[in-house]
């Protein structure tokens, strides 16, 4: 599944276990923030901070091209979201 598809089903079935402010005020917004903190580091960790960007790139057209065109939440799994984690506390939650 993709990020998208995965924060959508979570939403679903959460929205069924807690009570409508809980929902609103607090799972809502930290899923969104988490979304856009996946969007803003993603495609970095998927290619690999200490590869050579470059390269990989040239060796994949498509990739280069949907890092340009798509957000990485709607074409990717949440594979690297563990890894992003540490960016999302020290960024996004301030």
């Amino acid at each position: 599944m993709k990020v998208d598809e995965i924060f959508a089903l979570y939403l679903f079935r959460l929205s069924g276990l807690v009570n409508p402010n809980y929902f609103k005020k607090s799972a809502l917004p930290f899923v969104i923030l988490f979304r856009e903190c996946l969007n803003e580091y993603g495609w970095s960790k998927k290619l690999g901070e200490g590869k050579d960007v470059s390269e990989e790139l040239e060796r994949n057209p498509s990739l280069r091209h949907d890092m340009q065109t798509k957000e990485y939440c709607l074409c990717n799994s949440a594979e690297h979201a563990p890894e992003i984690c540490n960016e999302f506390v020290t960024v996004y939650m301030e």
